[in-house]
């Protein structure tokens, strides 16, 4: 990932939910620990308290010292620190699984996502917004199968070398994106996911890992000390509560280990420290398996909207600054960046990823600001804030670069539309027929064989004749 990790939680669990499949050393803290309060009464009367309320009290101890443990430790973490290395050499990219594996990989995964999709769209269709119901809490909601190149360089960064090991490990071959609508906030999103907690209980889903993913905003909104912007206004970024986290935690913890017989085996995940990295953006990623016959991991992504057309630009600029391949459309936003690498350039470039950075964090703000007022924030200069302050000349404002690639890939769209007529014409209107396709160079393929049906000579019944082949 490319952001700071604050919290993230494994299952390293099958839909089948056998223990003998537990990974034991990525549990952290266990639950199995004296009750805070003393049950032994001197009365004679013993005090009542429950085995689902003695877990969660030891699991409330525990979490405490554990996010005690998160901000001690956080002063230490490095600023550029990453979960993994993505910046990929030439000789990393001869490692991983070639392209040819990785495309069998993907005409996998792709029978895979319509099962997904499915899945998904049972549990929230109802809630997104359509015409009739325009205040539902989800704008859109979106799938999609990671392409081969992307799986062969993820492999490469992994070292993994099969077909195997892939399925096994890139949890992120499947993925889908929900969207909330503008006025949305925390309780209207928690309400929408609460919706999994039944799911998880019966068995019908499993939860497998929860990362919860923020900006670094410190050094820029509040010099403050690490403790009190972790625990106070970092929390703002989320788009849900951290105790609705622990909420789901909960559930699929219960389920693995059968609270109501083994509440003196309940675990709890240690999550890892904060991590910084170059790019920051908001969001909530799970990762989830549907336990239907045929289903695989996928990760689920839930953002705002202001959030997710923002990091539909700042992946490309991800993958053009972390070493990997970028599409041949965006060859102007390409020659743009690569202005940047030359080492004489290297402040400029600085300025420009802390620009992008700031820039991230401004769209979380205007989604807050949004969902506090009721009313949608247009800027008159685009979707991000201007680049200026930042040293920089016009054409490095990322709101002239978002709207650079959509007209990329507008016009790779056009030309990948098929203009061709399948019929023969004759060679006197030949110029005529070229100077249509282009002039309706934008139409359909049927509504250009039309128009060009009307300049296309009518066959008699002769020339039918004439026209076989003997």
């Amino acid at each position: 990932m490319n952001i700071q990790r604050i919290y993230s939680a494994k299952f390293n669990i099958t839909p089948s939910m056998s223990r003998a499949g537990f990974n034991n050393s990525q549990y952290g803290v266990r639950m199995a620990k004296p009750l805070s309060v003393d049950t032994v009464s001197f009365n004679g009367k013993m005090p009542k308290i429950s085995v689902r309320e003695a877990a969660a009290k030891a699991r409330k101890e525990a979490r405490a010292l554990r996010d005690a443990k998160l901000v001690a430790e956080s002063k230490k973490a490095p600023d550029t620190a990453g979960p993994t290395k993505k910046n990929l050499s030439g000789e990393e990219r001869k490692q991983g699984v070639s392209i040819s594996t990785a495309r069998q990989i993907r005409e996998m995964i792709l029978k895979s996502q319509k099962q997904i999709d499915n899945f998904m769209e049972r549990i929230f269709g109802d809630l997104v917004v359509t015409e009739s119901e325009p205040k539902n809490p989800i704008l859109k909601m979106s799938g999609r199968a990671k392409s081969d190149v992307s799986i062969m360089e993820k492999s490469s960064t992994r070292d993994w070398n099969s077909i195997n090991e892939i399925l096994e490990n890139m949890t992120d071959l499947n993925g889908r994106k929900t969207v909330f609508n503008y006025k949305t906030g925390k309780k209207e999103a928690e309400t929408v996911l609460d919706r999994f907690i039944p799911l998880i209980k019966t068995k019908q889903i499993v939860l497998k890992e929860i990362e919860l993913q923020r900006p670094k905003a410190i050094e820029i909104h509040n010099p403050k000390t690490i403790e009190s912007f972790y625990k106070k206004e970092q929390e703002e970024f989320d788009y849900v509560s951290k105790t609705f986290l622990d909420k789901l935690e909960d559930a699929q913890e219960e389920v693995i280990n059968g609270l109501e017989t083994n509440p003196d085996k309940i675990q709890l995940v240690d999550r890892p420290l904060p991590r910084y990295t170059k790019g920051n953006y908001c969001a909530l990623h799970l990762i989830l398996q549907s336990t239907e016959k045929g289903s695989r991991p996928f990760e689920l992504q839930i953002m705002g909207a202001k959030m997710s057309d923002g990091k539909a630009f700042d992946d490309k600029r991800f993958k053009f600054f972390d070493g990997k391949q970028l599409d041949k459309m965006y060859a102007p936003l390409i020659d743009l960046w690569r202005r940047l690498l030359p080492e004489e350039n290297a402040a400029a470039k600085d300025r420009f990823l802390q620009y992008c950075k700031d820039a991230n964090i401004q769209l979380r703000e205007d989604e807050l600001q949004e969902c506090k007022t009721q009313r949608h924030i247009n800027r008159s200069t685009g979707l991000f804030k201007t680049v200026r302050n930042y040293g920089l000349p016009p054409e490095y404002d990322l709101n002239y670069q978002y709207e650079l690639m959509r007209k990329c890939e507008k016009e790779a769209k056009l030309a990948q539309k098929d203009t061709s007529v399948p019929i023969k014409l004759g060679e006197k209107i030949e110029n005529k027929i070229i100077y249509i396709e282009k002039r309706f160079a934008d139409a359909t393929k049927e509504k250009l064989q039309k128009i060009v049906a009307k300049y296309t000579p009518k066959q008699t019944k002769s020339n039918k004749d004439k026209s076989k082949i003997k």
